[in-house]
């Protein structure tokens, strides 16, 4: 217990974690984003797609609201981490049945089906009809979205195409004899609770938008091969449980060695500098393909992992067991882009819901919470629960942000010429070799960290363990 108290108010200094460093002080660092949802992994990978992880469901079906405080079993808004229906032994589906990480059960509860709607149903535009048609199950997905889809057929812009792009979705490099698998020999780097659109019937039962779904290896071949949209789009891009590029991590310690292959950045099973070499190179990657002068690349965490943070979160709405559910803690923001400002902090104050802002003022979109079904449920929060932010908080909330913030007027206008992709593309003589080993650290980004600067003493607990939970005895030093 000890040290995990310790280990809360611990923090990744520049020269363990560099490459996120160096994206912060040569790019845009938002310094006032906060955690959508209170709560574990899976609401902001909902809210970052929806700008909320269910309370406009619960408004217009009170039955589904969560019990209890919300961590366990199914329940609107999702405050925990239970596996999307689809593709979990309750799933109904015979025929193009969505993966599931072969370890999950049992073990993993299940959520209810998502019915809300989310970027990828605004962002079909005038096709939200055509996509969603082929529903294998219409009834139970589409009837809390049927006036949203109507509504964008008839006002909606061209559509625009869509990508999410997670390590063990289908077949990687990590798919080996040696792994644990499903009969397909699958999956066993997929972390099921963190994609996001499979919570989704209206998704996942829906071929024209599951076929938006992808392995982490698709990303990187799409960028090499240039077969990426060329009119553009919005693509999220997440880790796993292990890493494609065959990295292991610079503690030799064996457990460490065996059990820390992730690279997502989640503690328990990544390791942060394999996540930060896995983030470089899908930087590099953009920044040397045909894309880079056109993107605006977003970095940021679907939850606080537990730190200390000195800043309190905005209070927006309480759960159905009067408990706090909207803002959490703080999470960091990157943004990187060719328009992008330089060294420069944002103060703009903001959460997963400013992601979908930001594609709903880029691609002129009708925000999530002005859409008819939405709207029915911010009512009926507003008018039966007493609560004016009771769903999407990409329009109509106060506080949140469209990221904007982090562009340069003068390169947006022409005034001043685009960032070079050289500015964004660490070496890979430097990616390629963990930190840890290499010794890059702040003084090769120019960075002086404050309490550094000011030779304040920082005494590291003799007992200091990052690992308490997997390792129980304190780090060697």
């Amino acid at each position: 217990a000890k040290q995990f108290g310790e280990l809360s108010m611990a923090y990744m200094d520049g020269d363990t974690v560099p490459f996120l460093w160096r994206y912060a002080n040569r790019f845009v660092l938002f310094d006032h984003i906060f955690q959508s949802m209170v709560g574990p992994s899976t609401p902001g990978n909902l809210a970052i797609i929806a700008a909320q992880s269910g309370q406009t469901q619960a408004a217009l079906h009170p039955d589904e609201s969560y019990s209890g405080d919300g961590n366990k079993g199914a329940g609107e808004p999702v405050l925990n981490d239970s596996d999307p229906l689809w593709g979990s032994p309750q799933d109904p589906t015979t025929t193009g049945r969505q993966p599931v990480n072969p370890g999950d059960f049992p073990g993993y509860g299940v959520q209810l089906n998502q019915t809300y709607a989310t970027l990828p149903l605004s962002l079909a535009g005038k096709d939200a009809e055509g996509e969603t048609s082929g529903d294998r199950d219409a009834a139970g997905d589409l009837g809390d979205i049927k006036d949203d889809i109507a509504f964008l057929s008839h006002n909606g812009r061209d559509a625009v195409p869509w990508g999410w792009f997670e390590e063990g979705y289908d077949k990687e490099p990590t798919d080996s004899g040696a792994d644990p698998t499903d009969a397909n020999g699958l999956h066993a780097s997929y972390i099921t609770h963190h994609n996001g659109p499979q919570y989704f019937g209206y998704i996942a039962n829906s071929p024209a938008l599951s076929a938006n779904l992808h392995g982490l290896g698709d990303f990187f071949d799409a960028l090499g091969s240039g077969s990426l949209p060329a009119q553009g789009g919005v693509f999220f891009v997440k880790g796993g449980y292990k890493n494609i590029f065959g990295m292991s991590p610079a503690d030799p310690d064996p457990a460490v060695q065996k059990n820390f292959l992730g690279d997502d950045d989640h503690p328990g099973y990544s390791d942060a500098q394999i996540s930060e070499a896995m983030l470089a190179k899908a930087v590099n990657a953009i920044a040397r393909s045909k894309y880079w002068g056109q993107c605006a690349i977003i970095i940021t965490w679907d939850d606080s992992e537990g730190n200390y943070d000195h800043v309190p979160p905005p209070i927006r709405s309480y759960g159905p067991d009067k408990s706090v559910i909207t803002d959490g803690p703080r999470v960091p923001l990157l943004v990187i882009s060719p328009y992008a400002r330089v060294h420069y902090i944002a103060h703009e104050t903001g959460d997963h819901g400013s992601v979908v802002k930001f594609v709903d003022a880029l691609f002129a979109l009708t925000p999530l919470a002005q859409l008819p079904d939405e709207q029915k449920g911010r009512d009926i929060g507003k008018q039966k629960l007493g609560q004016s932010d009771w769903g999407p908080d990409d329009a109509i909330t106060s506080g949140v942000g469209d990221l904007l913030s982090a562009f340069d007027p003068a390169r947006l206008e022409g005034k001043a010429a685009p960032l070079p992709a050289s500015y964004a593309i660490i070496p890979d003589e430097i990616v390629n070799v963990l930190p840890q080993t290499s010794g890059y650290g702040c003084k090769d980004i120019g960075v002086t960290p404050v309490d550094l600067a000011a030779n304040l003493p920082n005494p590291i607990p003799s007992d200091f363990n990052p690992r308490p939970k997997t390792n129980p005895t304190p780090a060697s030093k």
